[in-house]
């Protein structure tokens, strides 16, 4: 895939409705790009890819490479070649928005990629408990989800910025997950503040395969479901 374009294998909604047990390779994922974010089969965690490299962190356990023939039944993966790039001192997640001018709000309806680098004073991260049954759905999973909350801690965050009427395809908003530099923890990331070098790029060419399999076609998938969207990844 040419740079700056999202590949995304499923949807959100059907991560919401529990569908999850099967997925697309990773290598296959990697032909597509080499940063993004997913999840595994029975949503047992994150999943963040960096720099080509794919990393599982499950809740409790240590950090795992994925192998190239592991499944992932939700990814978004972007050849990432920065068109945007700043210095910034304290950024959070509530200033990143203002941060990416004037990316946002002028190209507010475009995807964009987002990689941040540095040390961060506070990060709060999410990690996602697995299925105790088929068809779980994400919103019970976050109930048991593990909340982790670092301090003076180095690594990278990977994501996108997707637009509002992406909902129940992703997530609208921002969708970031961590990597320490010492590639030991990571998650969903629900805060941070940190000096940092922001690296951002416009996507207008947005990809999505959908599942081919009968967990997938089971039942009617509905569209952007706000309030459990928020529950199930808001953190």
């Amino acid at each position: 895939m040419a740079t700056n374009n999202i590949y995304q294998y499923s949807i959100l909604s059907a991560l919401l409705d529990g569908i999850c047990q099967t997925g697309t390779a990773l290598k296959d994922a990697l032909a597509q790009g080499d940063h993004g974010l997913g999840t595994v089969p029975g949503l047992n965690g994150e999943v963040v890819i960096v720099d080509g490299k794919a990393y599982h962190f499950p809740p409790g356990e240590q950090l795992r490479r994925v192998e190239v023939s592991d499944a992932l039944p939700f990814v978004m993966i972007t050849r990432f070649q920065p068109t945007f790039q700043k210095a910034l001192s304290s950024l959070s997640l509530t200033s990143l928005p203002e941060a990416l001018n004037p990316l946002l709000p002028s190209q507010q309806n475009c995807f964009l990629s987002i990689r941040l680098d540095g040390v961060f004073s506070q990060l709060t991260f999410r990690v996602i408990a697995g299925q105790c049954r088929p068809r779980e759905p994400l919103s019970e999973l976050a109930k048991r989800q593990e909340i982790v909350s670092l301090e003076n801690i180095e690594g990278t965050l990977v994501g996108f910025w997707s637009p509002a009427f992406s909902g129940g395809f992703s997530v609208a908003g921002f969708h970031l997950h961590f990597l320490s530099k010492d590639e030991t923890r990571g998650g969903h990331v629900t805060g941070f503040t940190g000096d940092v070098s922001l690296q951002a790029a416009v996507i207008d060419k947005y990809t999505v395969e959908l599942p081919h399999n009968e967990e997938f076609n089971q039942d009617v998938i509905q569209g952007a479901r706000e309030a459990e969207l928020h529950a199930a990844e808001g953190g």
